[in-house]
Formats: C-alpha cells, sequence, structure tokens
C-alpha cells in the first residue's frame, strides 16, 4: 500500500508541475475548450457549408472553377479529379440545387465565423455582444473570399513565374497576415494587435502544417478511400481534413495566447471558467 501512496504522490507531484509549464497551461487550456469536440463540430459545419458552396459553383459556372479551386488545395491530379467528381450534376437541378445551396452556404458560412469567433472569445477572455459581433463576423466572410482569390492568385500567377518556394513563402506571409487580422476582426478590436500577433503566427504555422498534410498524405488517402468505400471514402478524408483544421486554429490560438501571456505577465495561474468567459450568443 505504501508502495501505491508513494508511486501516487510521485505523479502528483510531477503533475503539478508540468500544468504550470508552458506545454502543461497549453494542454490545459485545450481541455478547458473542449478542443476535440469543438473541431468535430467545426468540421460539421463546415462541411454543410464548403460542400454546397462547391456545388452551387459547379452548377452556375460549370466545373472548372470548382476544379482549380481543389486543385489549389495541395491535392494531386488524380485525387483533385475524386474530389470534383463529388460535384457532378444534372442541368435539370439547376435552380433547386442553387437555392438550397445558397441557403446552406450563408448559415453554414455563419456558423463557421460564429464558431471561430466563441472559440477567440474563450480563449482571450473577452466579451463579445450584440449587434457588434454579428457585424464583425460578416465582415470576417468577405475576409475569407479575399484571402481565397488571393491564395488563388499567388498559385496560378505568382508560382509559375517565381518557382515554388517564392510562392509558398508568399502563401506563409498571406496566411500569417489573415489569420493576424482574422483574431483581431473576430474578437471586435478589444484585443490589440501586437498581443495577437503570436496567435496569428503560431495558427499560420498550423494552417501551412495541415497544407503540408493534404499535399504529402491526403492525395494518397482520398485515393485509397476511394477506392475502398466509393466517394463516401473521398467525403471521409474531407472530414478528417477539416477537423484537422480545427484542431490546427484551436492550437495556434491558445498557443499564441498562452506565450503572449507568459511575455508579459508572466506565468499565470489558472483561472476557472465562468461567466467573464461566455461566448458569442
Amino acid at each position: 500500500m505504501s508502495v501505491w501512496q508513494s508511486a501516487s504522490e510521485v505523479f502528483r507531484s510531477v503533475r503539478s508541475r508540468v500544468e504550470h509549464t508552458l506545454p502543461g497551461r497549453i494542454w490545459r487550456q485545450l481541455g478547458e475548450l473542449g478542443f476535440i469536440d469543438s473541431s468535430l463540430q467545426f468540421a460539421a459545419v463546415f462541411t454543410l457549408s464548403f460542400i454546397p458552396f462547391l456545388m452551387l459553383l459547379s452548377v452556375v459556372l460549370g466545373r472548372d472553377l470548382p476544379r482549380a479551386l481543389v486543385a489549389r488545395s495541395e491535392f494531386n491530379a488524380t485525387a483533385s479529379h475524386d474530389v470534383t467528381t463529388l460535384f457532378t450534376h444534372g442541368r435539370t437541378a439547376l435552380t433547386s440545387l442553387s437555392i438550397i445551396g445558397i441557403v446552406l452556404v450563408i448559415f453554414g458560412a455563419e456558423s463557421v465565423s460564429g464558431i471561430l469567433q466563441t472559440w477567440y472569445a474563450k480563449i482571450f477572455r473577452a466579451e463579445i455582444h450584440g449587434w457588434k459581433a454579428r457585424a464583425r463576423r460578416a465582415e470576417w466572410l468577405a475576409g475569407v473570399f479575399g484571402f481565397v482569390a488571393l491564395q488563388f492568385a499567388i498559385g496560378r500567377r505568382l508560382q509559375p513565374q517565381t518557382g515554388h518556394i517564392m510562392a509558398s513563402g508568399a502563401q506563409f506571409l498571406l496566411a500569417v497576415a489573415f489569420w493576424w487580422w482574422s483574431l483581431h476582426c473576430l474578437l471586435v478590436g478589444q484585443i490589440t494587435w501586437r498581443r495577437l500577433f503570436p496567435a496569428g503566427l503560431v495558427t499560420a504555422i498550423c494552417y501551412t502544417g495541415v497544407g503540408i498534410y493534404v499535399a504529402f498524405f491526403g492525395s494518397s488517402s482520398i485515393l485509397s478511400n476511394e477506392a475502398s468505400y466509393g466517394p463516401i471514402g473521398a467525403v471521409m478524408t474531407l472530414l478528417t481534413i477539416e477537423v484537422g483544421l480545427g484542431v490546427a486554429l484551436h492550437l495556434g490560438a491558445v498557443i499564441g495566447a498562452t506565450i503572449e501571456g507568459e511575455a508579459t505577465d508572466g506565468p499565470r495561474a489558472p483561472q476557472p471558467s465562468g461567466p467573464a468567459c461566455r461566448g458569442v450568443p
């Protein structure tokens, strides 16, 4: 019995020491956020908005633009073809599919922005309510369109002229600027730009990491799952990538906020969650 008691005391001592380290505080914050469940929720909502968006583009503009957007996501040619095939359509369903697609895109996009705003409000312990929160979510959605358009322009115009390395560097700098601005926008300017920079930088690094995974492993996973399970196999891989994106966004904001807090205030004691940590209504 004394052996178990000693082992238990050692474990508690080690856990106490780890909890006050930077990795320990990051892990505790992630646990408070329930980042796995939140990432699954993010993936589900993202699917409800992204897939109808590509279906709508496929109906209205033909398959060229959806194929190009999927190709810019770093899938290889075969995997891009398999994903794009998910959005084939019959022209007889043009009107109904367009209306359904528009409705799902609007509600899905609003939900995605709301989820991110809630995450950021909890992480930075900000109070965000009312029309300002909704206005900033709409502003952020407009920024997303600009971000995607610039990514597409870099991949299509800059990369053939400057090469892959220069284009990748430009994509990374664009990601840093976008996620830094996203934090400031969705937090309604309550946190200063300087305090948000670490979170924007780390989020861009994690976001780039997801892109690297897609480039090296996502394509083979789509091909393997599609061969084994048919079109649903490709959807399974897309959902996995979207969950990974949700985890990356959690990690980026939490790590950045923890680093910034330690740099300005020093190590902080654990703060219990409460009414001040409520998200967006």
